[in-house]
């Protein structure tokens, strides 16, 4: 498995939504639901966590990582003071892809290497206290990715993070097909044939593995890469139409406009216009 991890985040962008570092004597966070991730590691004291009805009892160097989407509550017990480091965060390929979920992250985990992982996160919030806004976010990013590698480097060496094991290879092969062959067409019939099961079989399952069935997952992809494309590049909406397999650039501009509710050319003017 380790070729599909390189290649997971190899491709993956991770973009950090807030971050802060705070000391509370009382939490009472109940039935949240965020559209990222929160990671939230305890420096000291104690609190609860509960996802799904599971409760987690967490202490000094645990790190907790919740879904997004996820409704969760995140509370305290007691009035000791308990000092949080924590970040929201979205990990994605192609903004469409869920790492997280690709990966397995374990809900709770206790870190070993406390004192990396500590200094890292405060040079991470102190760094960026006096920066202008772009120097900020470049920190962030940086960071973030320090952060995570110093994370993913345990997890992995104590083999508590691997991609989903679960997943048989040929749905990892489904993926990889997904996920780099954006420059040709395909139907769910199409992946039927060519991997010999049945449409519905593969949707389902596909869907239970990543989240996404596999049209619906190749359909964000090329997306995203179009909208990059409009936004960065001096491609034409046929070159672009043509780069991911769209025989007319009628289809392309159907399939554009049906989703973000304006036109290839709309789209791309008003980001030069507006900046977004």
């Amino acid at each position: 498995m380790n070729s599909y991890l390189e290649q997971i985040i190899q491709n993956a962008n991770l973009e950090v939504v807030e971050y802060n570092m705070e000391t509370r004597r009382e939490m009472n966070t109940r039935d949240r639901k965020l559209p990222y991730y929160v990671m939230s590691y305890l420096k000291s004291g104690c609190a609860i966590l509960e996802i799904d009805g599971t409760v987690y009892e967490t202490g000094e160097g645990s790190i907790v990582i919740i879904p997004a989407n996820v409704i969760h509550s995140h509370y305290k017990t007691d009035r000791k003071p308990t000092t949080f480091l924590w970040w929201h965060f979205i990990f994605k390929m192609s903004y469409a892809v869920d790492v997280v979920k690709i990966l397995d992250f374990p809900v709770v985990s206790h870190l070993k290497n406390r004192g990396e992982f500590e200094n890292i996160f405060s040079r991470f919030y102190n760094g960026s206290k006096n920066m202008n806004k772009i120097s900020e976010v470049l920190m962030q990013r940086a960071c973030g990715l320090e952060l995570m590698a110093c994370l993913m480097d345990e997890l992995i060496s104590e083999k508590r993070l691997l991609p989903n094991m679960d997943v048989p290879p040929v749905f990892w092969n489904i993926f990889q097909k997904i996920y780099s062959e954006d420059n040709k067409q395909f139907t769910l019939h199409d992946l039927a044939e060519e991997y010999h099961m049945s449409a519905t079989y593969i949707s389902n399952r596909f869907k239970y593995f990543f989240g996404k069935a596999p049209i619906a997952m190749r359909n964000e992809i090329v997306l995203e890469r179009a909208k990059d494309m409009l936004k960065n590049t001096e491609l034409s909406v046929s070159e672009i139409a043509e780069r991911f397999g769209f025989a007319e650039v009628c289809a392309f501009t159907h399939f554009f406009t049906n989703r973000m509710r304006q036109s290839p050319s709309g789209y791309r003017k008003q980001y030069r216009q507006f900046g977004i």
